[in-house]
Parts: structure tokens; C-alpha cells; sequence
């Protein structure tokens, strides 16, 4: 019993047709074409959704999405690629953060000293502190600073992902402004 259309079935004779025509090959193709930063963002994400044992729901995760990625292998988790949504949500470009560890958003720009922290900010700092250090999952809320000195709530969630390596390697961070702080 025949279950294709007529025009399904051309289609199907059509594909199944060999060297009638030539495939063009990109003359300046490179592996890092389509990104900047060199990282394969999209592969990260999908270590991430395909994590075997999910300790937070995240929902879903567009380019809208203010992200960051920390190298779990180099002293101090630095920031190695941050979205542009980033750069909207904090005020600060990708060139300015990459090497940083995140802490610096815990203080206003410019301070010598970390401010005042409420407990809560002190429960989720110690709350990152051991998820990074553990390689778990985590999500908190946090007081952050923008480039321009502004605060705001950030809803935090950090996610490990294995990446070329049967270890932790690096952390993902999605952030969401929860809400404006005065």
C-alpha cells in the first residue's frame, strides 16, 4: 500500500537522483565562521538541556537570554564568553568581563571594598560557592550591580556541563533581572 502523494513521491525520486548536481563548497569556510567569541554557544546549550540528571528547571533559553560562560579549569572560574543580552542587562560589554570572575557584579563599580551584604545575598553567595566547588546545579537571587552603579535583583541559575571532557569544565549562567532595586 502506497502511502505518499504524487508529489512526495516525486520529491523522494528526486532526492534519491546522484551526480546530477554539483554541491558548492564555501571557498573560505572555517570552523569558527559563524562566532566571534569562538565558543559553540548552541553545543554548550544543548549539553546543558541534555544534562542527565536536572537538579533545577530552567524552561526555555533564547537569545534573549543574559548568559555567561565561566572556564571551571582556570583559577578563579573566569568569564570566558558573555551574551550580548548580558551586556544589556549589565551595562558592561563582553571585552570587559571576559577573564573576570562574576563576583565583581556583587559591588558597584569603582568600590574598594564589597558593600553591605544582606543575609540573603550572604546565603546564595555561600549557596554558588558550594554548587561551583561541587559541580551542582543551582538558582538564587542575588543583588547585582550594573556598569552604571544601578542594582537590581538577578534571578541567577548556574548549570555545569561536561564539554570535550568527561569532567566539569565549565559553568553556564542564566541570569534575570527579578526586579529593579533603589
Amino acid at each position: 500500500m502506497n502511502t505518499m502523494n504524487t508529489w512526495e513521491e516525486d520529491a523522494f525520486e528526486y532526492g534519491d537522483q546522484t551526480g546530477s548536481v554539483a554541491v558548492a563548497q564555501p571557498a573560505i569556510f572555517h570552523q569558527t565562521l559563524y562566532t566571534g567569541s569562538g565558543i559553540d554557544v548552541l553545543s554548550i546549550l544543548l549539553q546543558m538541556y541534555q544534562r542527565p540528571n536536572p537538579q533545577v528547571a530552567i524552561g526555555p533559553v533564547d537569545a534573549s537570554c543574559p548568559l555567561i560562560l565561566c572556564d571551571l579549569t582556570q583559577p578563579d572560574s573566569p568569564i570566558i564568553y558573555a551574551s550580548d543580552a548580558f551586556a544589556t542587562l549589565t551595562g558592561y560589554s563582553g571585552y570587559e568581563v571576559l577573564g573576570r570572575n562574576c563576583r565583581f557584579l556583587q559591588a558597584p563599580p569603582g568600590a574598594r571594598t564589597m558593600p553591605r551584604q544582606s543575609s540573603a545575598d550572604k546565603a546564595a553567595v555561600r549557596q554558588m560557592r558550594h554548587a561551583v566547588s561541587h559541580n551542582q546545579e543551582c538558582q538564587v537571587e542575588i543583588t547585582n550591580y550594573r556598569k552604571d552603579g544601578s542594582k537590581f535583583l538577578n534571578y541567577l541559575t548556574i548549570i555545569p556541563v561536561r564539554w570535550n571532557s568527561n569532567e566539569f569544565n565549565y559553568s553556564v549562567g542564566l541570569q534575570s533581572m527579578a526586579s529593579e532595586l533603589p
